[in-house]
């Protein structure tokens, strides 16, 4: 099969990172992909990192006449060069002008992947694109999918959840010893805590550090040793938050449990010693990346009940689901798995089964094959 994957996304999201994973697997399966993305963004350096095949050539739909035709006329010349058989478009901006591109009859069906927590728009003009033009639909979660089906009106059979997936360190990729982690706190001046969390993810206010700073000052009494790392996804300069929270770290007293970590190469092997990962974001998470990749080397989870996170991270299954936003929810919870070996133990393993059976990338290809098999014989 021949696939376009239109990715103009600046930043290296969930959103970009799921197109990614996708053009790497349809790669290995023996397909021919190429990604559609803008020259210089942070999206375009991590796909030409992993090596995969881009193009960068077609600009971006501006907001004049002489935009759209240029872009139309670029889509339209690099399909039938290439032959496309399928357009998987993952962002709204693009989506109207692969579906006027492909309107041909002999055109590549488009297939709508959407990760994203921004409403969509529910005007007839957007119903009519999605359930008349569109060849496939795919959420990346099942709030995407009911969102996706109250706004545009559609069954909920014509939309197809499809999770993010993850690929499962060999036993050999980990060194899971726990010299190896005293080794590593030792290069961070950090003596052995007793409880080890870890939160991963850009610097930015909707993530919930500094709620989760707050619940860390209140466990620390029962915790005197514990140690919370910092990890950042961002890009150096790119964690605005930084400071602010630095600060927040000083005013609660809390320079000796926190460390601020920022981006690492080694970030599974990091995840694989926390004694819990937390993720208390506050907005988005539609696409729970970081859930994923933490159950992958057999960490429990601790979660807010944000968007997709309560049917990733399953309660007292793979990790626990705070009742709510506050603080003391996520202390608590923090607390509770903290003390309890056991518990981590039981919830880390089945988390580990989780990653193997709801979230394989073999799963993640053959679903999606699915929806584009659909969408070639008109029939989604």
């Amino acid at each position: 099969m021949n696939v376009l994957l239109s990715s103009c996304v600046h930043w290296w999201n969930a959103e970009a990172a799921y197109a990614a994973v996708l053009a790497e697997q349809l790669l290995a399966a023996g397909h021919r992909v190429t990604v559609w993305t803008q020259a210089g963004t942070h999206n375009a350096r991590e796909l030409e990192r992993r090596g995969l095949p881009i193009e960068t050539s077609i600009p971006v739909p501006g907001g004049n006449l002489l935009g759209w035709r240029s872009t139309l006329a670029g889509l339209a010349a690099l399909q039938a060069r290439q032959g496309t058989e399928i357009v998987n478009v993952f962002r709204s901006a693009e989506f109207p002008f692969h579906l006027w591109a492909a309107r041909h009859e002999r055109g590549p069906r488009v297939v709508r992947t959407r990760g994203t927590a921004r409403p969509i728009r529910s005007g007839w003009i957007n119903r009519k694109m999605h359930r008349d033009w569109c060849g496939g639909l795919i959420a990346s979660s099942e709030a995407v999918r009911r969102q996706m089906g109250s706004a545009l009106d559609l069954p909920e059979e014509r939309i197809r959840t499809i999770y993010y997936p993850i690929d499962l360190p060999d036993p050999g990729q980990l060194t899971r010893c726990e010299t190896a982690r005293l080794d590593f706190l030792e290069e961070l001046g950090i003596r052995d805590p007793s409880l080890l969390l870890g939160i991963v993810g850009r610097l930015y206010p909707e993530k919930g550090h500094a709620r989760l700073l707050a619940a860390l000052e209140k466990i620390v009494p029962a915790f005197p040793n514990v140690l919370l790392l910092i990890l950042a996804k961002s890009a150096p300069g790119e964690d605005p938050e930084r400071p602010a929270l630095e600060k927040q770290v000083r005013e609660l007293g809390l320079e000796n449990h926190v460390r601020f970590i920022g981006f690492r190469e080694d970030i599974r092997q990091l995840m694989s010693w926390f004694d819990i990962g937390v993720i208390p974001s506050l907005d988005s998470e539609v696409n729970c990346r970081v859930a994923v990749e933490l159950f992958s080397v057999g960490t429990p989870v601790v979660a807010f009940p944000t968007g997709a996170l309560p049917e990733v991270v399953e309660h007292e299954l793979s990790g626990l689901v705070t009742a709510t936003h506050s603080e003391e929810d996520l202390s608590e919870a923090l607390m509770r798995l903290g003390a309890d070996a056991d518990l981590r133990k039981r919830l880390g393993q089945s988390a580990r089964v989780q990653a193997e059976r709801r979230f394989s990338p073999k799963g993640f290809l053959e679903d999606t094959l699915q929806v584009f098999e659909a969408a070639l014989q008109g029939t989604p």
